[in-house]
């Protein structure tokens, strides 16, 4: 005779590795976006351009970017939105 817990022990079993599985995701997705703000250095690394390029576009105000005290700081999604917008215009031209 099968013991009648044992189908049920083995989906709680299969549960909690999925569980598991799920969380290490989350928290190797959340590690990513800690970095969703940063300062010159990213801009740098998702427009290729030099710091005094973007200083310029910061000034003119054509670049996504918020200020703090002297300190510049810029959003990632909003400097990859830029860039494809950017680059959606210049393919228009």
């Amino acid at each position: 005779m099968e013991n009648p817990f044992e189908a049920l022990d083995s989906r709680l079993r299969n549960l909690e590795t999925l569980i598991t599985e799920v969380l290490e995701h989350l928290r190797s997705n959340a590690v990513v976006n800690k970095s969703e703000i940063g300062g010159i250095a990213l801009a740098q690394e998702m427009t290729f351009l030099s710091k005094a390029r973007l200083y310029a576009l910061v000034s003119a105000r054509k670049i996504p970017h918020s200020k703090r005290g002297n300190r510049l700081y810029f959003n990632r999604t909003e400097l990859q939105a830029w860039v494809t917008a950017s680059s959606r215009n210049r393919m228009n031209r």
